[in-house]
């Protein structure tokens, strides 16, 4: 069925609303964390479960909303996610103990795990190859415009109007948005013959993820020793090893093996992680580098940091619209090599490093971002059959989560292994050498990320040259 120009406008709002809710809700929540704890009168390490449990049930839960999507539609699926995260929105900001507003944010990610996995598998079943970048691209610069406005009015509204606020302005929005998909996204038009659920490979992904990530996210927070990686590690992929295993042989798997077969398919995720690897690090130590080291205030630090943002959500669209005229590699290179250059040179800044220099880098992390993301996005997804565009789009949030999540990880460790501080630690006052050492040695690991996925662009444009 040939859509209207308005009514691919009204898809591409909706699926922007998504990508820009489920980022915001994602970066708003952990400004609002103190305030939680000194209400509830639990302790910091407890409250940060309010992010945990949350980031948990996303990243179990990807897969199998796009699985659901690609057996009954894309328009359900969407409708419940939008739903589930009003519900659990609203039952947050009723939450008066920390055990229920845990149960309310794993609602709420249940809803955002479909927001997540479906924004851009909408995007590129309802737009053509002409037009599918540019529309990836409003997409990129939504999540780009969620993390800038998150910390930034969770700031404002917890000040004026307490922590709960955060949760109610999601209410109105996405039911909104609900009503919205309800009378503008097409019905499926075809639905498979027979189907039957992959409980099997559902319950191993499940483990093998469970493990991996709630490690990470111990580690993360210093709950756990570093030793504890090494087991998590070998179970997870023993899990995982299952987790293919029976995906090869099933009838009905939850994923298409063959689809990690399509080489624009699988290195474009693999570039994707390796650059979320590296960004995570960025968002995480910069803001301590300018605060704890420079002595900056909160709210021009903040605008300092702004900066990378900014310039991804100015990139993003044109650059979707350049991958629609042009061969997508030059831009994912470009953007990759941007991106290792603006790493390196936040390796090698100090404590008298002119401000101008560290901007400079992070507007120039934001434009190889930006440059990156759309063609990379239209990339992945034209590999994809139409029929497979759900569970595609779950591999690929889940890909960027573990990636962000394991980068934020690794470069915690670097930094407490090489630095001798514990970064959860430093705030008020730190050794400034001993931070700069472990500093450096952090966006050292993340540029030498950016060279792999930049390695990675050259393997795809010789894999393309060698088919003409």
């Amino acid at each position: 069925m040939e859509l209207s120009k308005t009514r691919k406008r009204l898809i591409l709002g909706v699926s922007c609303v998504e990508a820009f809710m489920a980022t915001l809700d994602g970066s708003i929540v952990n400004i609002a964390l103190p305030d939680i704890s000194a209400q509830m009168h639990v302790s910091i390490s407890a409250v940060q479960w309010v992010s945990t449990a949350y980031l948990l049930a996303i990243v179990l839960l990807l897969l199998l909303w796009g699985k659901l999507a690609d057996l009954r539609g894309k328009k359900g699926v969407i409708i419940a996610g939008f739903l589930f995260f009003a519900a659990g929105s609203a039952l947050c900001s009723l939450s008066r103990s920390l055990d229920f507003l845990i149960f309310a944010r794993i609602i709420q990610a249940v809803g955002a795990g479909a927001m997540m996995s479906l924004s851009q598998g909408i995007v590129t079943s309802t737009f053509g190859p002409g037009e599918r970048g540019a529309a990836l691209g409003q997409v990129g610069m939504m999540v780009a415009l969620g993390s800038l406005t998150g910390p930034f009015l969770g700031g404002i509204l917890v000040s004026a109007f307490r922590w709960p606020s955060i949760f109610v302005i999601n209410v109105p929005i996405a039911v909104g948005a609900a009503i919205l998909s309800f009378y503008v996204l097409p019905a499926q038009e075809e639905k498979p013959e027979k189907t039957s659920f992959d409980w099997k490979g559902t319950a191993l992904f499940s483990i093998g993820m469970l493990v991996l990530f709630l490690t990470l996210l111990l580690a993360q927070q210093g709950s756990i020793q570093p030793i504890w990686l090494l087991p998590a590690v070998l179970i997870s992929a023993g899990a995982f090893f299952g987790f293919v295993q029976v995906e090869r042989h099933s009838p009905y798997p939850l994923v298409h093996m063959g689809l990690f077969r399509k080489g624009s398919f699988t290195l474009g995720l693999l570039q994707g992680f390796l650059i979320f690897i590296a960004l995570s690090a960025t968002l995480l130590f910069i803001p301590f580098y300018l605060q704890d080291l420079l002595r900056y205030d909160a709210f021009h630090a903040g605008l300092i940091v702004a900066i990378y943002p900014i310039t991804m959500a100015v990139v993003s669209p044109l650059s979707g619209r350049l991958a629609d005229r042009m061969s997508t590699k030059p831009l994912t290179a470009m953007g990759t090599g941007l991106s290792m250059v603006a790493l390196f040179l936040l390796a090698f800044i100090r404590q008298g490093t002119p401000l101008w220099i560290v901007i400079l880098a992070l507007a120039v992390l934001g434009v190889g971002n930006g440059l990156f993301q759309s063609p990379n996005n239209s990339d992945v997804f034209n590999a994809v059959p139409p029929a497979q565009l759900g569970i595609a789009g779950g591999i690929n949030a889940l890909f960027r989560n573990v990636g962000f999540v394991s980068g934020t990880a690794f470069s915690v460790l670097i930094f407490s292994f090489t630095a001798g501080l514990n970064v959860n630690s430093i705030s008020g006052g730190m050794n400034a050498h001993a931070f700069l050492h472990g500093f450096s040695l952090v966006f050292v690991f993340c540029g030498i990320c950016a060279i792999a996925a930049l390695a990675l662009c050259f393997v795809r444009i010789a894999k393309n040259a060698a088919r003409s």
